[in-house]
């Protein structure tokens, strides 16, 4: 349960950044779509607040700033 805020940004940050498919970010967490789509929806709705928001900001930068270098996700 205490990773469960953990792995929501990270399968946010999957389909926000790198734009993976829901279905694609739920076999890789082994979840399924619709629990990828709640997870997004739960962070979409904590980014109010503004320390998480700026936390949610730094990990799709760094994310960014990692995969898209290499032309983004699908492309090697």
């Amino acid at each position: 349960r205490t990773l469960c805020p953990i792995r929501q940004i990270a399968m946010y940050v999957c389909l926000v950044a790198l734009q993976i498919p829901l279905h694609e970010i739920g076999t890789g967490f082994g979840r399924d779509r619709t629990t990828v789509s709640h997870a997004c929806h739960v962070v979409e709705d904590r980014r109010d607040d503004p320390a998480y928001d700026e936390f949610v900001a730094a990990v799709e930068r760094t994310v960014n700033s990692i995969f898209r270098s290499g032309g983004g996700y699908g492309h090697e």
